[in-house]
């Protein structure tokens, strides 16, 4: 794949009026989780990187979304020689901030996950590495604290519940006491009912859908894609409606990644 060469600061699209992609209720934050799949996964000599970038920028705006936990992102390598966060907040808009957290070294830079939110300065950033049984892919969580909210974001390893426990430990050591509503999004890689979704419902509450079929664009595989809100001491958001976005009028969501993106409304 080439260099990334476009630049997005004022391309954005602005959001149609006569979206597929149900309306926020208003007085709604929308958070959004959407495994991006490296920007990449179906690029070809008729839709470039570039495409790519923008469409997914486009879904972002037309879904009138607030902040974005993404996954799999590269930053700098061989296969992506780009800052890949950078580049999709950027063509989102120019007040839109972002904090990466690389999960692994990978071809010459970085591969790992990422949380942007729209005209929102975080007052607190961090990452860390999350184990794994021997010889699977290194994960991350990634936490962007907000005045009124945290957003974590991860990309886990199927059939490793450990990497729930850790996880959730280390966000309990910073926000178990906290009053402040704690969300997490990511590709969990693991549909509910089996033993990663039942060691995180422990702790935390599902609150994006789970019942709309896959979230996966490829296969036909159960919702593996979630948010949900800790169970610390902040009230439980109020949610106002969950989707998974399948269709946009901002282009073809099978070609922008092999993941639909998942959204959730909440009143905080």
């Amino acid at each position: 794949m080439g260099a990334f060469t476009g630049t997005f600061c004022s391309s954005h699209t602005e959001p149609a009026n006569d979206s597929p992609i149900a309306a926020k209720p208003k007085g709604a934050t929308r958070i959004m989780t959407y495994n991006v799949g490296a920007i990449g996964k179906f690029v070809d000599e008729s839709f470039t990187v570039e495409n790519n970038v923008k469409l997914i920028a486009d879904i972002v705006n037309e879904s009138h979304t607030d902040v974005v936990a993404y996954q799999e992102l590269d930053s700098c390598n061989n296969r992506n020689n780009f800052f890949q966060l950078k580049a999709v907040a950027e063509a989102t808009g120019k007040d839109w901030t972002y904090f990466y957290g690389p999960a692994i070294d990978y071809r010459g830079g970085k591969y790992g996950t990422g949380v942007a939110a729209k005209g929102k300065q975080p007052i607190k950033t961090l990452y860390i590495p999350i184990p794994v049984k021997e010889k699977s892919e290194p994960r991350v969580l990634t936490i962007a604290e907000y005045k009124d909210y945290v957003l974590a974001c991860t990309h886990l390893n199927g059939g490793q519940p450990a990497q729930v426990e850790y996880l959730t430990a280390e966000i309990m050591k910073l926000y178990g006491d906290s009053k402040k509503p704690v969300f997490l999004g990511g590709d969990m890689n693991a549909n509910v009912g089996k033993d990663m979704m039942n060691k995180f419902c422990e702790n935390w509450t599902i609150i994006s859908q789970t019942e709309l079929g896959s979230t996966v664009v490829t296969v036909t595989k159960p919702c593996i894609d979630f948010i949900l809100q800790l169970n610390n001491k902040a009230k439980a958001a109020k949610v106002l409606g969950t989707a998974v976005i399948k269709q946009a009028n901002s282009g073809d969501m099978k070609k922008a990644s092999d993941h639909y993106p998942v959204y959730v409304d909440v009143k905080l």
